[in-house]
């Protein structure tokens, strides 16, 4: 993404947190893990995160 724009940090961190902590309900035992290190991570380690997961991060506009 090369525009850009101010992210809610605390937004983006809670969708990546509720998204992950989905998969402990399909069985998955490394989300639990994931999550944790998630609830750590600093800003651009989430932004990271979440552009891995192609999401679109003017979801997360402030």
């Amino acid at each position: 993404m090369d525009e850009k724009i101010l992210v809610d940090v605390d937004k983006l961190r809670e969708a990546l947190v509720d998204d992950t902590g989905s998969a402990v309900f399909v069985g998955s035992p490394w989300a639990i893990a994931d999550v944790a290190e998630l609830e750590d991570a600093d800003p651009r380690e989430l932004i990271r995160e979440a552009e891995e997961r192609g999401w679109d991060l003017r979801r997360f506009e402030a």
